[in-house]
């Protein structure tokens, strides 16, 4: 009985942790393999929904009597998705990576839909050929009234084919946020910032090792632009 258990537990975490690693696809562009339980902050009001991003449009999707519908992140603060935190930058929802007084580092992940539509390589016919796959991703006949790139707007219909299509790569860019600005996390981009002191900058890259894919190093780097 004991060897009974533990064997579906196993097989219950297994599951689970191929659930939470799911790839997406062109059939799911969807940052989680399913709709989550999420918190919007809208100004003072806290709000649980089942929530998705989309991979193209950065949007937050949701669901509402069965169908997938685009919410306006016009008002939307903050979304809460476990231990992890969304914010609205320029009307696209980004994780917070690490944050400080006066800005935050994110991170952004987009589809690459430009390696699903090529005529050749990896992405180009395993499971949608070519003509089909650029239909799919561009003809304004199938798309939905809310802009998403889906070949229904049926949460049930849609779920259900998620695995039957090409993988969906992705591609993940950090970004600073100052305010309004957006600012690329890498050394150039912020030694494009006008007005900042390249020389004393230079030094202080330099002075702290600064590593460029460390969260808690772009803080620094964000601390630094704020003196």
């Amino acid at each position: 009985m004991k060897k009974l258990l533990f064997l579906f537990i196993c097989t219950f975490m297994a599951v689970a942790a191929s659930a939470q690693n799911a790839s997406p696809t062109t059939s799911w562009p969807y940052l989680f393999p399913d709709f989550v339980e999420g918190e919007l902050e809208v100004g003072p009001k806290h709000t649980k929904v089942l929530v998705n991003i989309h991979l193209n449009l950065g949007a937050l999707h949701y669901i509402e009597n069965g169908k997938i519908k685009e919410s306006s992140t016009l008002g939307i603060s903050v979304l809460k998705v476990g231990e992890d935190v969304f914010r609205n930058v320029g009307g696209k929802m980004m994780k917070v990576l690490a944050e400080t007084e006066g800005g935050y580092v994110v991170e952004e992940t987009r589809a690459n839909y430009t390696a699903v539509v090529k005529k050749d390589g990896a992405y180009g016919t395993t499971g949608l050929n070519s003509t089909t796959t650029r239909s799919f991703l561009y003809n304004e006949n199938v798309l939905n009234g809310y802009n998403g790139y889906l070949m229904t707007d049926v949460y049930a219909d849609l779920h259900a084919m998620k695995d039957q299509y090409e993988k969906l790569p992705v591609v993940k860019n950090r970004y600073l946020v100052i305010g309004l600005d957006l600012i690329k996390a890498d050394r150039q981009s912020v030694l494009d910032i006008d007005g900042l002191d390249k020389k004393a900058f230079k030094a202080f890259l330099k002075a702290e090792k600064i590593k460029w894919d460390d969260p808690q190093d772009l803080v620094k780097v964000l601390q630094q632009i704020l003196l």
